[in-house]
């Protein structure tokens, strides 16, 4: 491996599962610089990104995730996982927080597994979110953001941040109409600010570090009410977006002037394929393609990707069984930057933690077979 030039031990590293890439940092200070590297780890991170989706009212816990971007040898491939999965409330840079119990959330780097969990009594109507932010390509700081109606038409923020280990109440009051917040939306972090959908037409945002909230309006044209089965909010190079599904026409928003709150339609698809389909759940977007998830009520599903340049779609996978009302679909980007922690990540044997994180460590294990669900390979 001496004699191997960096740019070859860089493709081989590039090619390993995450976990036996983060292992090869031990191996010399040569290999633990050239996995640390920003480009590296961009590289590698980029070919295991994946949706990762999971269902919560069904028996079953029907949960699975399919890669973003295959390589040409594996082509496309959809995965179940075997076992449940705890509430996403919300994903960035590669960790998820997740409701562990009543009283606690869970942060999570299912790569390195890392984790931290955070005391927490829930509130009535409460949101959560996750702001992450790298320090170096190896180390990242976050905060879990509580907002939650302190008394009518008034919202109060809380937040605990891997800084001081420790949370603190904002002095940040919002004054709106109260409404709920939309719970198969994820909250969005972007711009330095964490992102809250809310079922009357607006969003609440927060900015993490100068603690300052204000009130986003939704396009005017959008279709209203906010449906996770035609709808998705997530945002896009930092820019919030906004998707909707019908049978003419998908429509993508961008906040296009994140200060005046303007809105633009980025792309505007009327391409429409297979009418019949009831359900076209958008579940991800760049810029450069787009998936829907489609299926009849009660029926076996399909996924389709639409090429925005060519202007071509094409069905990649098949995802038998029910759905039900209650799913998340999480771009997963994994990461391998630590996170500060105060428990022992090695020795805490909760029963909801292993459940995590044997969920998340199926679908990145790529020599493992699916069993309920397949997919069509270089379609």
């Amino acid at each position: 491996m001496e004699n191997l030039c960096d740019a070859l031990i860089d493709e081989i590293l590039s090619r390993l599962r995450l976990k036996s890439a983060v292992m090869c940092k031990s191996i010399s200070k040569r290999f633990n610089t050239l996995i640390s590297a920003p480009q590296f780890v961009n590289k590698l991170t980029l070919r295991k990104s994946s949706i990762l989706h999971c269902s919560y009212d069904s028996p079953t816990k029907y949960n699975f995730n399919v890669a973003l971007y295959p390589d040409e040898e594996t082509g496309f491939s959809v995965k179940q996982l075997p076992h449940p999965m705890n509430r996403i409330l919300a994903y960035c840079n590669g960790l998820l927080l997740l409701r562990r119990s009543k009283q606690s959330v869970l942060v999570l780097n299912p790569v390195t597994k890392r984790s931290q969990v955070i005391e927490h009594q829930q509130f009535p109507g409460e949101a959560l979110g996750l702001a992450v932010e790298p320090i170096s390509s190896s180390l990242q700081q976050y905060k879990v953001i509580y907002t939650y109606e302190y008394r009518k038409d008034v919202y109060r923020f809380r937040i605990f941040s891997s800084d001081t280990m420790s949370s603190k109440t904002s002095m940040t009051e919002l004054s709106c109409i109260g409404s709920k917040f939309y719970d198969s939306a994820l909250p969005v972090y972007s711009h330095g600010s964490l992102h809250w959908l809310r079922n009357c037409g607006d969003i609440v945002a927060f900015d993490v570090e100068k603690e300052v909230a204000r009130i986003i309006k939704l396009p005017t044209d959008f279709p209203l009410p906010f449906s996770y089965a035609k709808s998705r909010f997530g945002e896009l190079k930092g820019l919030l977006t906004l998707i909707s599904t019908s049978g003419e026409e998908i429509l993508v928003w961008i906040l296009n002037d994140n200060k005046k709150g303007e809105w633009v339609v980025k792309t505007r698809i009327t391409n429409v394929i297979d009418w019949e389909w009831p359900i076209r759940i958008p579940i991800f977007y760049d810029g450069e393609i787009l998936v829907l998830h489609q299926r009849q009520r009660g029926d076996e599903g399909e996924l389709r990707m639409y090429d925005i340049v060519a202007d071509k779609w094409r069905k990649f996978g098949v995802v038998e069984g029910k759905m039900d009302n209650v799913q998340d679909f999480v771009p997963f980007v994994p990461s391998i930057a630590e996170i500060k922690t105060t428990t022992d990540h090695f020795y805490f044997q909760s029963s909801a933690f292993l459940h995590v994180r044997q969920s998340i460590e199926d679908f990145m294990i790529e020599e493992w077979y699916p069993r309920a669900i397949y997919a069509n390979r270089r379609l």
